[in-house]
């Protein structure tokens, strides 16, 4: 008798036959009456079918349940999960890939900066931002690049005034060497008196003695522009003893005019550094000029404070027009007198260059007719 309390229907005969395969596959001896479960696709539906039977007693039993909503559920689960994993990947993928891209940036950087310098081009800065080791490197590649780019300006500079003096040299010379080839020629060729000889050779010892100048001014000149750290050494120094130095080399200087220094160092124990053989140099072409500038047994006063050392006379002034540029080299306010006294017109570039290497700043006051204050400022 065969009773089906169920909709669908069920290949007993067949179910039967692949339990019992099923059952031989899993355990060849095995006398057990029930076999299951298994799956199978019924009238559209998903069952899990358990069979029971034992032909000797003369029964079999087929039970199911329908798990087709597991089954959907199960397959919704797995898409969900599997879209979900693939989103969590793209979005771990684009956080990793920033991260990296933001890590690598100033190796990025590097690799295009490097295309830069070989390029010769130095105004640009990689990026170094955050606390990573290659950040830092950013960091001091952008240091490396800024430090050369400032070196070859200073290199460019010094190249560019080296080149104006140069040309400045070149000119300064022209003049006296032509008067004096043409005056050796006429003392070679022209029967000349005593007298004209005289002025001659004169002329000739004068204009000698000048270039001597300027060719030992220009060397000292161009040896400020290559100064090295051993060759330029500031120390402490007493300003009120070196003032005296001073005024003892320039005494002989002071006598040809009959003028008087004043010297004057407030507070007499002050001490400031710098390199004692440039600022000599300075102070003694600041009172050189000064010199030339004043009437005979009129005065100058040299004055050191703590914020400034003043060398001030009385003289014919400079004007103003003249002022921005009586530091240049060769330049000189009256040249045809300037030369009749010997100058070269390299004193004030000197006394510029000196300041500048001691960070000290140089400030000139003039009034035509009434005097010059030279001030270098500490």
């Amino acid at each position: 008798m065969t009773y089906n309390g169920t909709v669908y229907e069920f290949d007993v005969k067949k179910l039967r036959e692949l339990c019992a395969s099923k059952a031989n596959m899993v355990d060849h001896g095995s006398n057990s009456d029930g076999h299951g479960p298994m799956i199978s696709q019924i009238n559209g539906r998903t069952l899990l079918l358990f069979y029971y039977g034992n032909v000797n007693m003369g029964y079999q039993i087929v039970t199911y349940k329908d798990i087709t909503d597991v089954i959907e559920k199960s397959h919704l689960l797995f898409f969900q999960t599997g879209g979900f994993t693939l989103s969590l990947i793209v979005v771990m993928g684009i956080i990793l890939y920033l991260s990296l891209r933001k890590i690598t940036a100033p190796l990025t950087g590097l690799r295009e900066a490097t295309l830069l310098v070989s390029e010769g081009i130095y105004d640009f800065k990689v990026p170094s931002e955050g606390n990573t080791e290659l950040a830092q490197i950013g960091a001091t590649f952008n240091f490396m690049t800024g430090k050369i780019k400032e070196q070859i300006e200073s290199l460019s500079n010094i190249n560019r005034t080296q080149k104006q003096l140069i040309g400045s040299l070149a000119h300064e010379l022209k003049t006296p060497m032509t008067a004096i080839i043409g005056y050796a020629d006429t003392l070679l060729t022209v029967r000349l008196t005593p007298e004209r000889q005289e002025k001659a050779l004169i002329y000739i010892e004068n204009e000698c003695r000048r270039l001597s100048r300027l060719s030992m001014k220009m060397l000292e000149l161009t040896g400020l522009y290559e100064a090295s750290e051993d060759s330029f050494n500031p120390a402490e120094i007493q300003v009120d003893n070196f003032l005296k130095e001073v005024k003892e080399l320039i005494d002989c200087r002071l006598q040809e005019k009959n003028i008087s220094l004043d010297v004057f160092c407030e507070p007499k124990e002050l001490v400031k550094k710098f390199d004692q053989d440039l600022m000599i140099s300075v102070v003694t072409n600041l009172i050189d000029n000064a010199v030339k500038a004043s009437r005979k047994e009129s005065k100058i006063v040299l004055e050191a404070t703590p914020d400034h050392l003043m060398v001030q006379d009385f003289g014919k002034g400079i004007p103003k027009e003249d002022l921005e540029m009586v530091t240049e080299p060769f330049y000189m306010v009256d040249k045809s007198r300037s030369r009749a006294k010997g100058s070269v017109g390299l004193g004030l570039s000197l006394c510029q260059k000196i300041i500048e290497l001691h960070d000290f700043q140089l400030k000139i006051e003039s009034n035509p007719g009434k005097g010059t204050t030279v001030s270098v400022f500490w």
